[in-house]
Order: C-alpha cells, then structure tokens, then sequence
C-alpha cells in the first residue's frame, strides 16, 4: 500500500503537522473532534504504510529534534513535486500553508490533483490567509481540504473557501507545547537564563522577532516594522517603562531577541552592546518552550511564539495591540 507524503517549510506549519501526526498515532480519544475523525480515515491507511517527509530550513530541524527522518527537498514546482509523488508511491498528501516565498505546498496540491491524489492542508495562523494560496507570481492553488483549530479560524476561513471544505481537529499544537512545556527542568531554565548573562534578580524580556521586511522584498508586506518595534521597546525600557504597565529597573533588566527561523543573519546586531540599559543580547537558543519559561515576559507583534507563551502561562504584551489572550480568535 502506499504511503502518506508530507510537507512543510516554516516553522508553524511544521510544528502543528508534527502534533497533527502525534495525535493520528496514537489511539482516537473518546471525544475526538469530527475533523480529526475524518483526517483520520482519510491518510490513516496511507500513513500507516509509511511517511516520506519532504522539508526544508527551518523546517527540517524541527522535524529531526521530534524524532522523524526526513527527505531534504530542493525542488519548488509542479515537476518536481510530481516526480517526489511518484518516487515515495503516496497516496495521500498532507501539508502546511506557506508564505508567498515557498511554492513547495501549493506545488504538491497541484501535483496530487494531477495524480488523483487527494490533498489535505493544516493551518496554524489565520494572519494573512489570502496569501497562502497564492505564489509570488501571482498564481494559486488550493488542496483539496482544510484542516484548522476550532470554529473562529474556520469562520475566517470560510469568507475564501467554501465551507464544506473546512474541518476543525482542535488545537493540538498547544496541546503538545503544553506537554512539552511541562517536561522542562527547572535547571534548564536556569542555565538558559545564565547563558543569556542574566542574574537571578534580573528582569529578562523575551523579543519574539518576526520576518516582515523580509517577506515584504518578496511582495508581503508588513502592517509594522520589526526593528522599529525593537528599538521603540528598548527606549521605553531605558526609561523604566515595563510594556503593558508599570515600571522597572532598567539597570537590571535583560533584553533577549529571539531571532525568527527566516530572519536574515545579523538582523539585530546593531542593538547590541548600544546602550548600558537594557543589557541586549541575540539568541536563538534553546527550545521555544524552554526560552519561553526562562522569560519573566514575552513581547512581540503577532507571531505563534505570543500564542505560545500565553497558552503555557507566560506573562505576554503583544506591542502591536493584538489580543493574545483571545487566543483562538487571533486578529492576524
């Protein structure tokens, strides 16, 4: 029997399709959701006779750190997604939704339709959802169903895609940062604080970057400025200005930018070692529950790491205004 074929290349989409794939491998709960029930039905056979999982950075070491092996693709069109199909003999395609710079997930949709192959495509953020169906070029595609969250997403979702396609499977990707959150030793939180060079008495800001002027070269752009919004927080900082309200000692203070997987190298190292106060430092260490942990508060735009924190109980300030602890009704 053939296999289930999968791909993904950002890291939202990676980390929901590896909760999602958790979640068919085990044995259904008694109050499974209907859309998970029929996801189910529809690749289990498929992914019991084995996954072939296509990805690229960041993609990839994500899928490696939970344990599956995987097939490095460089390919990006309909060709080479046909000849990746045929190569793993699927029968069932499942996928992420992409940014407009990566075709890879709208080129299977094509290819499996071209191969009677259905395709199933999960969503992890409903910001910007006109733009996960069309590439760069202006061209589109559609898989041929959708999986998301709960019934707020598929709400917004149906205002672009007809309704009877849409099915909810609940929000295992919280689920499973939740569990992963929990497993976190307390003595991994304080080395990753003392790696950040931050004291026991030390405040730590976690900046939850995000790739907007990056996605905006490539035609998506950005309501906000990320380095705009960096430098406006470490003023109000210096000044003694906590995001969200009240005050603190800028002195004791440290600020971790947490770079995003597709940020461009050395984005934020103009920021460091600038002013006394806040002490700035970059890093992309550690696991995001970990990092997430080791923060006293989590600031950001929009990006899943806001969601993230608040779903682990995370003191979080989303400096753009979006209402995080709305959680499932996210503004994009």
């Amino acid at each position: 029997m053939a296999g289930l074929l999968i791909f993904s290349r950002d890291p939202g989409p990676t980390n929901l399709l590896i909760a999602v794939i958790e979640a068919l491998a085990a044995a259904p709960a008694s109050d499974e959701p209907a859309g998970l029930a029929a996801l189910r039905a529809a690749i289990g056979p498929a992914m019991d006779a084995g996954l072939t999982i296509a990805t690229r950075a960041p993609g990839e070491a994500s899928w490696r750190e939970a344990g599956y092996a995987v097939k490095p693709w460089q390919g990006g069109g309909e060709r080479a997604a046909e000849a990746l199909l045929a190569a793993a003999a699927a029968s069932a395609v499942l996928t992420g939704t992409s940014d407009v710079d990566e075709s890879g997930d709208r080129a299977f949709w094509l290819a499996a339709r071209k191969q009677g192959i259905v395709s199933h495509a999960a969503l992890d953020h409903p910001a910007n959802l006109e733009l996960r169906f069309v590439n760069a070029d202006g061209t589109g595609a559609r898989p041929d169903w959708f999986y998301v969250p709960d019934e707020s997403f598929a709400e917004r979702l149906a205002a672009a895609i007809p309704r009877d396609r849409i099915r909810t499977i609940g929000d295992l990707h919280h689920g499973r940062l939740r569990r992963l959150a929990a497993a976190q030793k307390t003595d991994a939180v304080r080395r990753l604080r003392a790696n950040w060079g931050a004291g026991t008495a030390d405040f730590v800001v976690l900046f939850a970057s995000e790739c907007g002027r990056e996605m905006a070269s490539v035609g998506r752009p950005s309501p906000y400025d990320e380095m705009e919004m960096l430098g406006d927080l470490l003023r109000r900082l210096a000044r003694g200005q906590c995001p969200g309200g009240g005050s603190l000692d800028s002195a004791s203070t440290v600020v971790v930018v947490r770079p995003h997987p597709r940020d461009s190298a050395g984005k934020y190292a103009s920021f460091v070692g600038v002013q006394a106060a806040p002490k700035v430092v970059v890093s992309a260490e550690a696991s995001p529950p970990l990092a997430l942990l080791a923060a006293d508060l989590v600031v950001g735009m929009n990006s899943s790491l806001l969601y993230e924190a608040y779903e682990i109980g995370r003191p979080v300030v989303s400096l753009t205004g979006h209402d995080i602890a709305a959680g499932k009704s996210r503004s994009g």
